[in-house]
């Protein structure tokens, strides 16, 4: 009885979830554009970048180096790895100083810097992974894990898009002296939260790869 109840509950969810893609496929589809249009540039902007100055490479990694003297990061295949990476990627949107995100009108410009910045950094961080260590590395050290937490970075970011399309066009339709379409409302305010638990989800799983699974591939 209560794997049938699992079952059924399971089903719901599935058909919830891909009812909610399919209404916001075009923000989920230009997020996707907009990120890995910015990542690929990222990547070809450092590899030219270190060919035509090698000691900006060299550099590069030797800040790298000094910062992790500041950054305590716990060591692979721990608890605490696990849940340092989860929280970070989480918090990325739900900590105190990045909650701005969701305000309607300004967040819209916060996003889209923090669309460039997220898609900017993966770019840059495989480039000089290959550069370092072959083209090889940053395929095995980034894609297991990669698979699922681009889309969880992609999920949340079109949640608080969605959350900016739905209280915006509340906020139009009460200035204008209309009636707020209620069902609308509602029905983005679900949309909102079913895609920012999908990438929760996705989030907890990616770090669980991350920190057991990349390590044994990359020999550490």
């Amino acid at each position: 009885m209560l794997s049938l109840r699992l079952k059924l509950l399971f089903k719901k969810a599935k058909e919830t979830f891909k009812s909610c893609i399919q209404r916001n496929k075009m923000i989920i589809k230009t997020t996707t554009l907009a990120f890995f249009i910015i990542m690929l540039l990222s990547m070809f902007l450092t590899v030219l970048v270190f060919s035509m100055a090698p000691w900006l490479s060299d550099w590069f990694r030797s800040v790298a180096q000094s910062e992790r003297r500041y950054i305590a990061i716990p060591p692979p295949f721990t608890e605490n790895l696990y849940f340092y990476i989860f929280l970070n990627n989480v918090g990325h949107f739900w900590n105190p100083f990045k909650m701005l995100v969701w305000v309607p009108l300004l967040g819209t410009f916060i996003l889209g810097s923090e669309l460039l910045l997220n898609g900017g950094v993966i770019g840059i961080v495989a480039a000089i992974a290959g550069i370092t260590h072959g083209i090889f590395y940053p395929i095995v050290g980034l894609t297991p894990h990669g698979i699922l937490e681009i889309p969880a970075f992609i999920l949340q970011f079109a949640s608080i898009i969605r959350w900016h399309v739905t209280t915006i066009g509340a906020m139009m339709e009460k200035i204008i002296g209309e009636k707020v379409d209620s069902v609308n409302f509602k029905q983005g305010v679900k949309d909102t939260i079913i895609l920012a638990i999908a990438s929760v989800i996705l989030f907890m799983i990616a770090a669980y790869i991350e920190t057991y699974i990349t390590p044994y591939l990359l020999g550490m």
